[in-house]
Parts: C-alpha cells; sequence; structure tokens
C-alpha cells in the first residue's frame, strides 16, 4: 500500500467501531518499518502519530503492539481466537506470559484477566533474577539484580528489563559527571523496535553485540554499531560520525589536490615538450633552409665559374658583339656558331637550345638555356670589368682572375669594394631578363609546368622530411598523442604512394 493510503486507513478505523484499533497498529507498523514518516518531515513514529491524529506514545505503542501479537504473522489480519474480543480485553491481555493466554477465551471477562496478571509472580530481571534489595544503611547500594549482591548492574547493562532502576550510562562519559545512555529509556526502545533496524540493533539482540571482558557478557552500543544512517543513533555515535566523515572528506580533498598538481605536472611537461617539438622544427626547418641557401650558392658559384670558363675559351671570336652587350644579338650568335658543338673535351658540350658542363664522366653536370647564359654572362662582365679587360689584352697579357668569395662573385680589391647585393633580387632580374631575351629572340611560348603534378623523386623528398620529423618527435618523447598519431599517417601514406608510383612507372615500362 501507498503511503497516503496507509494514512487515509488510519483515519478511517479511527472514526469508525473500536475494533478498528486493530487496523490502526497495522497502518502504523507498515509506516515505522518503512521511515514513510520522514516524508511529512517527522523524526520518528510516535511523532508521526502525535502530529496526524493526536495520539499519544503510549495509544501508538499499545495498537502496533496488539497488531504484533494478535496478528497471523504480523499481517492485517487478525488471529481467528482473538476476533470479536473487545479493545479492552485485547490490551489487557498484553500482560499475559502465552502459557497464560492459552487460558484466554471469548467468554474470559476483564476482570478475570486482571485477576490472572496479579497471580503472575514479582517481575523478574532479563536473567531471571530479582532486583537488588540491600538492607537498610547498607553503603553499598548498586542498582541491578540478582539479591543483595546485585550481580548484574544497570549501570552496565542494556538488556530489555522490566524491573530497570536506572539508566544505563554511556561508557564514553567521563569519570565524575557520566550521562544516560538516551537509547535506554523505554521510550527510546520503542523507537528503535519501530526502526529500520530493529531486527540488528545490539540493544534488542545482545548476540549481536560485542563480548565484554571480564564477566563475557555482551556489550551493546551505537559505537560498534555499522547502521550509521539509525534514526536512533546516539549523539555520541554521530558526532564521531561526523568526525570520522570529515576526516574523509579532508583526504578526499587531499587526493584531489595531489591530483590536480600531477595534473598541472602533466600539462607542463607537455607543454614544455611541445614547445622543445616546435623548437626541434624550427631549427631543422633553419638548418634545411641554410642547407639550400649554400647549395643554391654553391650551384651559382659553378655555373658562373663555367660561363667564364666558356668566355675564355671561345674568346676572341665573339670580343665584337659582347662588347655591344646586345643580349638578344649575342645569345643568337651563340646559337649559331656553338649551338652543334658537341664532346669539346673542354668540359662544355652546346646544343640548339642549351649548352652543357660536366667536368668529368662522373660529375655532376650543369645546364644553362642560351638566353640564361647571355644574361648571366653580361651582369658578371658588367660587375667585373676587370675581367674583360684582362681577356681583352690577348692571352699573353691576361690578368689574374678575380677571386670569387661568395655567391654574388664579389671582386676584392683593397681600393675597390662592391656594394653588397640582394641574391633573391638579383637572381629575379636574371631570370626575368633570360625570359625576356628568349622572347625577343624567337617569341617562342614559354612552356609553364602544371603546378599540381609531382614525380616520384618529390613524394620521395617528402617522405624523407616527414620521417626525420618522426624520428625527432620520438626522440624529445611525452608528446599528445595525436600529433604522433598525424606524423605517423603521413609518413606511412607517403611509403604508399612511393610503392604505388613505383609500380605504375614498372608498368609503363613493361618490366615484371
Amino acid at each position: 500500500m501507498e503511503y497516503q493510503e496507509l494514512k487515509s486507513g488510519i483515519k478511517d478505523h479511527l472514526n469508525s467501531a473500536a475494533e478498528d484499533f486493530f487496523m490502526v497498529g497495522y497502518f502504523l507498523r507498515q509506516i515505522s518499518e518503512n521511515a514513510l514518516f520522514t516524508e511529512d518531515g517527522y523524526k520518528n513514529i510516535w511523532d508521526f502519530a502525535k502530529g496526524e491524529y493526536g495520539l499519544s506514545t503510549s495509544s501508538a505503542s499499545r495498537f502496533m503492539a496488539i497488531n504484533a501479537r494478535f496478528s497471523i504473522d504480523g499481517g492485517e489480519h487478525m488471529a481467528e481466537k482473538y476476533i470479536g474480543m473487545g479493545v479492552s480485553k485485547l490490551q489487557e491481555m498484553l500482560g499475559l506470559p502465552d502459557e497464560e493466554l492459552e487460558k484466554v477465551t471469548q467468554e474470559t471477562t476483564v476482570r478475570e484477566i486482571r485477576a490472572m496478571k496479579k497471580k503472575q509472580e514479582e517481575p523478574k530481571s532479563f536473567f531471571g533474577l530479582p532486583k537488588a534489595v540491600y538492607p537498610e544503611g547498607s553503603l553499598i547500594a548498586t542498582a541491578g539484580c540478582g539479591g543483595d549482591h546485585a550481580k548484574y548492574t544497570c549501570f552496565s547493562c542494556a538488556r530489555p528489563c522490566s524491573i530497570r532502576q536506572e539508566e544505563r550510562y554511556c561508557r564514553t562519559a567521563p569519570l565524575g559527571s557520566p550521562f544516560s545512555c538516551t537509547q535506554m529509556s523505554e521510550e527510546k526502545r520503542l523507537d528503535i523496535e519501530a526502526g529500520l533496524f530493529s531486527d540488528k540493533c545490539q540493544h534488542l539482540h545482545p548476540e549481536l553485540a560485542p563480548i565484554r571482558e571480564g564477566d563475557k557478557e555482551p556489550d551493546p552500543c551505537c559505537l560498534t554499531c555499522e547502521h550509521k544512517t539509525c534514526f536512533s543513533r546516539c549523539d555520541v555515535a554521530k558526532k564521531r560520525d561526523e568526525a570520522e566523515r570529515k576526516k574523509e572528506q579532508e583526504e578526499l580533498r587531499k587526493q584531489q589536490k595531489e591530483a590536480d598538481k600531477r595534473k598541472a605536472d602533466f600539462v607542463e611537461r607537455s607543454n614544455g615538450a611541445q614547445r622543445n617539438v616546435r623548437d626541434l622544427i624550427k631549427q631543422q626547418e633553419e638548418k634545411r633552409q641554410q642547407e639550400a641557401e649554400e647549395k643554391k650558392a654553391a650551384q651559382k658559384l659553378k655555373e658562373d665559374s663555367r660561363i667564364l670558363k666558356f668566355y675564355k675559351d671561345i674568346y676572341p671570336g665573339s670580343r665584337q658583339i659582347i662588347a655591344n652587350r646586345d643580349k638578344a644579338a649575342i645569345t643568337k650568335e651563340f646559337k649559331t656558331l656553338y649551338g652543334s658543338t658537341y664532346e669539346t673535351g673542354k668540359g662544355w658540350s652546346c646544343y640548339p637550345d642549351k649548352i652543357v658542363f660536366r667536368d668529368g664522366p662522373e660529375a655532376e653536370q650543369i645546364q644553362i638555356t642560351w638566353g640564361r647564359f647571355t644574361t648571366k654572362l653580361v651582369d658578371f662582365l658588367d660587375r667585373f670589368p676587370e675581367t674583360e679587360k684582362s681577356i681583352l689584352f690577348g692571352d699573353d697579357s691576361r690578368q689574374q682572375e678575380p677571386e670569387i668569395i661568395d655567391a654574388d662573385f664579389k671582386e676584392v680589391e683593397p681600393d675597390q669594394q662592391e656594394p653588397e647585393r640582394n641574391d633573391a633580387a638579383q637572381e629575379q632580374n636574371d631570370e626575368a631578363q633570360e625570359r625576356n631575351d628568349e622572347l625577343q629572340e624567337d617569341q617562342e611560348p614559354e612552356i609553364v609546368e602544371d603546378p599540381e603534378s609531382y614525380t616520384l623523386a618529390d613524394i620521395k623528398e617528402q617522405l624523407r622530411k616527414h620521417e626525420a620529423d618522426l624520428k625527432a618527435y620520438r626522440e624529445v618523447g611525452d608528446l599528445p598523442s595525436p600529433m604522433m598519431q598525424k606524423q605517423k599517417i603521413l609518413v606511412d601514406a607517403l611509403q604508399l604512394l612511393v610503392e604505388k608510383k613505383e609500380f605504375d612507372e614498372k608498368e609503363a615500362a613493361g618490366i615484371d
């Protein structure tokens, strides 16, 4: 049944026949056992009964006790033997032991039941002993049971007892200022019995309690109970629970702070590793750029030296036309005179469209178109006029060639220093002039390669660079996984592309 149905049932039975108190006790027990009273803000079943229906603790307790004792298996149905007995009779029967209860019938009156109760022996303690009674004037008067010697004292006993003389004292109370264990009062005991943990409570079931050293008796206490959500838990235990909770929270905060610190350290290391990688990549890029510039400068040096050698070799046949500085005419003249001069044995071979320099069979060859050759030669002679003068005076009176110390072929003389020139700008001017000379020469359209095409050599160059980057990443270590994964994908993809390109080229060439 739902909570609201239970509440409505209590009200209906309270307002109807007197015998319905049995059902009132059943509903109260259901609400108590499931702690439903908390939904209306009550702390226990007794406050609920008083606040909702005006029932005193004793009345609510009696109703619940009657239902528990005279029902079938503690349910909502009364045992057939007790049906029809009035509330007064059943209330009196609560005080009878089971053997006397069997003697009660429908015809037994309330007066007869009370008489049966009076015949009962003097109340005994839980241990079956009478309360301790001391002679008048005795200096020892400890409350307990067991005759004049008080074998069991109320001070340390937590057993349910009908002759209890005083409350039990809390084991944690300081000497000289003890205070009662609040769970030992009758009202508190009823509260425990109606609670969620009644079948697990050490006070109601001493066999669940620790055994006390000395007399080997059970020693129930909330401090040794694991059910920390019990509504009847004593204040001493609650205080210790709160201290433990605060200690656990402090430990959690400490662990969280340490975890945050470790996370911050990891982030700092990761950022440092990323900075190291960026610096390393930057250094590698700068090194590649420097190597490329040095290679370019060396190539330019080789070209200039070869051009000067060719000029000396063909002197003086082209002296006059070169002196006029007409680049288009010079180019046309060179093509006419030397366009088909192959294998001269002087380190250069001429073709209709270009001149090829190679110092030996295994040496690297340098190819220069006639237009570019003319542009660079004229520029060189303009920058170093002493070279041309030395050649114009003939072989026997030639002066020493200018010393070339860098990619721009600066002539080093104490009394004459050429201003520094911008290599990139000069090269652009050379190329522009070369293209202009070639267009003026034969007006043939310039063939522009597809910027999106690439060769196997291009792919291998990219693969080499990315493999070097991946190796650098691994040497640094502790890098973010996405960065390493991306670099590895690039390397693997380029390797597959190289294999495919090589296969395609072999297949096109008919090679198995």
